[in-house]
Order: C-alpha cells, then structure tokens, then sequence
C-alpha cells in the first residue's frame, strides 16, 4: 500500500508540462542535426574569420557561405521541387489549374528569369544587381515562408499525436512570422552597414548607400524589435501540459537565427541558408517515399535520397566550378584551375544563369505546391508527410 499522500500521487500522475515523444517532425536525429550543424558551420567560420584576422568578409564568410549552398543544399535543392511533382503526379491535380500552375508557371518563370539574368549581365550590369537584390528578398521570403510553415507541421503533427493545439495566441504570431522577419532583416541587409566601420556598405550594395546608409546603432533597435516578438512568443507557448517540445524547439531555435541575422548579416545568412536546404532535403525526402497505398512503385527507401542527389548533380558542379576552393586550386597549380575552367567558357557562366532561374522557377512552384489552405493540397499532400 502506498504511503504517499493523495496531492504527491496526483502530481506524479499529472503528465508532463512538455513533450518529446512521438512529437519529432522527421526523427530526433534529423530535426536536432538540420538546427545542429548549420551552427557549427557558422561557428567554424566565425572561428576561422577571427583566426586569420580578415573579419566577415573574407574568405572565412566565402567558405561558410558555399558549404551552406552545397553542401547543406540551400543553392542545390531547388531542383527537388520538379523531382517531387515529376514522380508524385498526383501533386499536379490538386486543384484544377495546379498542373498549368506548377509546370506552365514555373516554365515562364525559368525563361523570363534566364532571359533578364542573361541580359543583365551582358548588357545592363544595374539591372543584373537590382535582379540579385529582387532575388535576396525573394529568397528571404522563401525561407521565412518554410518556417512558418514547417511550424504548421509541427502543429498538426502534435494535434495527430494528441497533444495540445496551438492557442489563439500562437497562431497570430504564426500569421505575423513572415512579414514582421522579413522586414526586419531586409532594413538590416539592404539598409544599414554591415559593420560599425567607417565606409562600411549593406550587406546587399546596389549603390542604394553610396550617399550614406542608415547608422548600424539602428541594429540594436531591430533587434529590440525582434525581442519584442520573440517574448510573445515565448508567453504564447506556455499552455497546458503536455505541449509539443520538438515545436518549442523548432520554434526557439529560428528566433535566435533571426536575432544572429540582425545582429551579423553575413554570419546569420549563413546559418538561415543552411537550415533551409537541410529542411527542405528531408521534407521532400519524406514526400518521395511513397505512401502505404502505392504498392508498385520503385521509388522508395534509399533509392529516393540517390535520386534526389542525382539530380542536384549538376548545380553541385556548377558550385565546385565557382567554389572559394579553386583559389586554393590555383596556389598549388599556378592558376591553372582557373585557366581550365575559363577554356570552357561560357559554359559555367551559363550554367550560374540556369541554376538562378531554376531558385526563381522553384519560389514561384512551392507557392501553389503547398497550399495547405484548399483542402484538397492538404487531402492529398498531408498523408504523404505522414499527417493525414
């Protein structure tokens, strides 16, 4: 017979103010290691910046910034988006128009986004840096836009697993994610210096500071800004117990990559970057994998995680060819490296046009490709993340 008294027994039958089981979005291992390692990365370069004394923008930064573009397949995942809908047909009759949407649409986009890309460079270099700044804040977007929603994700994921729902108050601040983000990074970026320096510029220079840029004191201001946000957040999500730990996580973890992105633009891009393609990797990865009622199909298991590597292969390429490494190259070989690869011309020159235009394509598809709001899209595309 137990001799605790009936509060002590009460409390230890109460369930706990968090939850972790059953309540990851991917794995423990994968939902930890996409938030993990792109930490690492910005954190070696960090290291590796102040070792050699050349700062944030140096060849540290070039380093971080292409491991985060292809290794951790921020620059390389966008072709998955066409893998996905090519071998999961179903995903383009989702609504009427989905299919002209998703190949007619983002076909148009590819051409009229490789057409200007190409003529910019060529002929009008102004219109080839206000393409890459419209492209910056696209891609910011793009990314917030992931967030918010993975964070439905993990919503559903808890409400499937029957933990608590998100509050009211939750869900404003979801709606608000995207625009209140974006607009705080995109004055940091494109609005105030990168350092304190003098003669410091944006991170994103199109000439919009040659005048003078807003002080950098104006960061802190961002920041306290985001602070703000970041607080109600942290009051929405206290609830009743057993709420999902794996969201709070998630959550937590890209209010810091926002506040490191308004506090060290070019380190925080870095970690943002590489977050994102790891994300997207494993999201469209669970979408390939077939679901219970598709018996026939071939693809499935490892053969889904080759073929999506099969066809990043080329923009892989594409980034070893325009990599900081083949500087390092060019010191052991007397520039022969780079010499090889210019004897090519204007293949890879070509080959950055295409791999931008195919960013652009991919923005435009993912728009209408998760549209979780027609239930339809949520009919056929939930079940395929293991939601339905």
């Amino acid at each position: 017979m137990s001799t605790l008294p009936a509060p002590a027994l009460e409390a230890s039958a109460a369930p706990a103010s968090v939850r972790f089981q059953g309540l990851w979005l991917f794995s423990p291992r994968a939902d930890l290691s996409i938030l993990v390692l792109p930490t690492l990365l910005m954190l070696a370069s960090v290291w590796l910046a102040s070792l050699t004394g050349e700062g944030s923008q140096g060849f540290a930064q070039s380093i971080g910034r292409w491991t985060s573009q292809y290794v951790f397949l921020n620059g390389t995942h966008v072709i998955l988006t066409f893998l996905l809908v090519g071998t999961r047909r179903e995903l383009l009759h989702t609504t009427p128009h989905q299919s002209r949407l998703l190949v007619g649409g983002a076909s148009a986009v590819f051409a009229l986004t490789f057409a200007l890309l190409w003529y910019g460079d060529r002929y009008a270099p102004l219109l080839a840096l206000l393409l890459g700044a419209g492209i910056h804040v696209l891609a910011a977007h793009h990314t917030l836009s992931q967030v918010k929603g993975l964070w439905a994700l993990h919503g559903l994921r808890a409400r499937a697993a029957g933990a608590p729902p998100l509050s009211e108050s939750e869900r404003t601040l979801q709606r608000q994610f995207v625009p209140v983000a974006l607009t705080l990074m995109m004055l940091r970026s494109l609005a105030l210096p990168v350092t304190s320096a003098l003669g410091s510029r944006p991170m994103i220079n199109i000439g919009q500071a040659e005048a003078g840029s807003l002080p950098h004191g104006l960061t802190w201001v961002l920041l306290a800004v985001w602070g703000v946000f970041a607080a109600k957040l942290l009051l929405a999500l206290r609830g009743p117990p057993g709420q999902s730990g794996p969201r709070r996580v998630y959550l937590l973890a890209h209010v810091a990559v926002v506040a490191v992105y308004l506090v060290w633009p070019l380190w925080g891009a870095i970690l943002s970057a590489g977050i994102h393609g790891l994300e997207y990797f494993f999201l469209t990865g669970r979408m390939l994998q077939p679901t219970p009622g598709e018996t026939t199909t071939r693809l499935r298991g490892p053969r889904v995680w080759a073929a999506m590597l099969a066809v990043m292969a080329p923009i892989i390429l594409v980034g070893v060819v325009n990599s900081p490494f083949v500087t390092l190259a060019d010191g052991v070989t007397q520039g022969a490296a780079t010499a090889f690869f210019l004897r090519q011309q204007p293949l890879w020159s070509l080959g950055v046009l295409a791999t931008n235009a195919v960013v652009l394509a991919h923005y435009f598809a993912d728009a209408f490709l998760y549209r979780f709001r027609i239930p339809r899209v949520r009919e056929v595309t939930l079940p395929r993340l293991g939601l339905g």
